[in-house]
C-alpha cells in the first residue's frame, strides 16, 4: 500500500490527478502512491475497501478542480452529500483516523469553506492547501514532494525504490495497455488538446491503459472536457 494516497474526482481531475501520480512516482517509487480504487472487485464492501485502503496510507492528497464541490450525480443531486460516495469516504475516512490530508488544487479551484462541507470533511476547510498550476508544475509539484519527503521517511516498512508495490487484497489488478492503434491514439490525443491544452497527452496515455476500444477511449477522456458543447464536438470529431 502506497503512503501517499490520491484522492480525486474522476470527473474533474482526472488528466491532473494522472499527471501527479507520475510525477509523485517518479520522485518516490510506485510502491509508495496510490491512486485508484475504482477497481475493487464485483461483491466487495466498497467502503470497506476504501478504509482499508486509506487506513494504510500517511498522507492523503485531496486533488480538486472547479467542479469538485458542486459535482452532481444523474439525479442532480451533490455528490458530495452523499454518504456513499467515493470522494467523501476517502477524506472523511483519513480525517477520522487523523491521517494529514493536503487539499491540492488545479485549475484555478479553491479550499471549500467549512459551511459548504459535510459535517464530518468540515475540518478539510482548515487544511493548508498547494496549488499545482500549469505554467509553474515542474516546480509545484517540487514544493509539493518536498513537504510530503517526512511522511516517507517516516514508513516502518519502506518498500525498495524500483520494487513492485503489492496489490490490495480487496482490488484488482490495472489491466496493461491495450494494442490500441496508435495513430488513432494520436489523433484522439490531439483534438482533446484543442480543449484542455498539452495535459491531453497525459490524460490519453492514462485513459488508455483501462480502455479496450477507441470508442471507450474517446468516451473517457471526454470527461475532462468542461463544456458540453465543446465535449459533443469533441465526440463528433472521434467518431469521423
Amino acid at each position: 500500500m502506497g503512503s501517499i494516497f490520491i484522492s480525486y474526482r474522476r470527473s474533474d481531475a482526472a488528466g491532473e490527478s494522472g499527471r501527479l501520480s507520475d510525477d509523485l512516482i517518479a520522485r518516490f517509487g510506485a510502491s509508495h502512491v496510490f491512486m485508484d480504487v475504482d477497481a475493487i472487485q464485483p461483491g466487495i464492501d466498497f467502503r470497506k475497501a476504501i478504509r482499508e485502503n486509506v487506513g494504510q496510507c500517511r498522507v492523503l492528497l485531496a486533488v480538486m478542480g472547479p467542479d469538485w464541490l458542486e459535482a452532481r450525480g444523474k439525479d442532480g443531486a451533490r455528490r458530495l452529500d452523499s454518504e456513499n460516495d467515493y470522494v467523501r469516504l476517502e477524506i472523511a475516512t483519513a480525517l477520522g483516523r487523523e491521517i494529514p490530508v493536503v487539499p491540492v488544487l488545479v485549475r484555478g479551484a479553491r479550499t471549500p469553506k467549512a459551511d459548504q462541507l459535510p459535517e464530518e470533511l468540515r475540518e478539510l476547510a482548515y487544511r493548508n492547501s498547494v496549488e499545482l498550476t500549469h505554467a509553474r508544475w515542474k516546480s509545484d509539484v517540487q514544493v509539493l514532494g518536498h513537504a510530503l519527503e517526512p511522511y516517507l521517511e517516516s514508513d516502518p516498512n519502506p518498500v525498495a525504490e524500483g520494487a513492485k508495490a503489492p496489490v490490495p487484497a480487496t482490488t484488482s489488478p490495472v489491466a496493461s495497455t491495450p494494442a490500441l492503434d496508435a495513430a488513432a491514439v494520436s489523433r484522439v490525443t490531439h483534438e482533446l488538446a484543442c480543449y484542455i491544452g498539452p495535459i491531453a497527452e497525459v490524460v490519453v496515455k492514462r485513459a488508455a491503459r483501462r480502455c479496450e476500444s477507441l470508442p471507450a477511449l474517446c468516451d473517457l477522456v471526454a470527461l475532462e472536457i468542461e463544456a458540453s458543447r465543446d465535449r459533443a464536438r469533441f465526440l463528433a470529431s472521434c467518431a469521423r
